[in-house]
């Protein structure tokens, strides 16, 4: 039993359930730049998920990194409970880090040039979220920009570079790409945003800057309102199935207005996780086998978590 738990224990310390925003995006970057895909049609091609494993292990490093520098506030908020209660050692911790960093970029690397190079950026972007000297988790615009860029932007392009896979690559067709992530670059920024609200006690007494923490509750709200009206608008100029970014953009919108408005905590919590699980919906129209992935990930996490921590996670209540 004793080893069952810590083969699992390290497993979610990977921060699994997280990730499936990150697939999402990806899959969303995957659909757009694939002119032949259709509803119901697709299980997805392999480059796509060679693609998703190789970036999962390098976001995964990411998030793992983030909870080492996060112990604190983590155990101050009561959440992530893993390495503040020391079921994996920090050094352990580190380890699992550098081998899934060097695993995700050496896939990358078998791929092309090019998505080895969008590997690299998502990289460079979370040592600069996660590591001094730039820590930028802790400062206002710099983690709602990194967030912008790294599970917006560059997660999107890994996959509309895996939709791409076989074509001669150039800067202007790269272009279109980058002018298709910007929509869920934003859309990712809002989400963050709504994110920063409910910790922003512990992040206060952690010394973090975040935006929240720096602008207040209302400021935070508005913004990310005005960020995914932002995504809304951008949306219309993805390369190909525009609307499955526009319409949950659409419906997403109205929860931010609710949000900005009454400033509750639940609704930051609803704004932070249904805007995902509309995105995840739309994008499972056209690759439905990833729906039984979402939903074996959920029903493996709260069995997890359940089972551990006696807590009900993931979850949509605002707790």
């Amino acid at each position: 039993m004793f080893i069952i738990k810590k083969i699992l224990d390290t497993v979610f310390l990977l921060r699994v359930p997280l990730l499936v925003p990150v697939w999402t995006v990806l899959i969303l970057g995957w659909i757009t730049g694939s002119p032949q895909a259709r509803v119901g049609e697709l299980a997805g091609s392999k480059t796509l998920w060679i693609s998703i494993l190789g970036f999962s292990l390098l976001v995964a490093s990411i998030y793992v990194v983030n909870q080492i520098q996060d112990v604190e506030s983590d155990r101050i908020n009561g959440k992530l409970f893993i390495l503040p209660q020391k079921h994996v050692s920090i050094p352990a911790a580190w380890t699992l880090a550098a081998l899934c960093t060097a695993a995700g970029l050496a896939i990358a690397y078998t791929q092309s040039i090019w998505m080895f190079a969008v590997f690299l950026c998502g990289f460079i972007v979370g040592v600069l979220y996660n590591l001094p000297p730039a820590v930028l988790k802790n400062r206002a615009v710099g983690g709602v920009s990194a967030n912008i860029a790294g599970h917006g932007i560059i997660t999107f392009l890994v996959g509309w570079l895996a939709a791409k896979s076989g074509q001669n690559m150039s800067a202007d067709l790269f272009y279109g790409g980058l002018l298709s992530s910007i929509a869920p670059g934003f859309a990712n920024g809002a989400v963050f945003l709504a994110s920063t609200i409910p910790d922003a006690p512990g992040d206060s007494q952690a010394g973090k800057k975040t935006f929240c923490v720096t602008y207040g509750a209302r400021v935070t709200a508005f913004t990310a309102t005005l960020l995914c009206a932002a995504a809304l608008g951008f949306s219309f100029f993805m390369e190909n199935h525009f609307w499955v970014m526009a319409l949950p953009s659409a419906l997403s919108l109205g929860i931010f207005i609710k949000f900005a408005v009454t400033i509750k905590r639940e609704a930051a919590f609803h704004s932070f996780k249904w805007p995902v699980v509309l995105l995840s919906t739309f994008v499972t129209l056209f690759v439905p086998v990833y729906g039984l992935l979402i939903i074996f990930i959920l029903v493996a996490s709260r069995m997890y978590y359940k089972w551990r921590f006696n807590i009900t996670y993931p979850t949509f209540s605002a707790k």
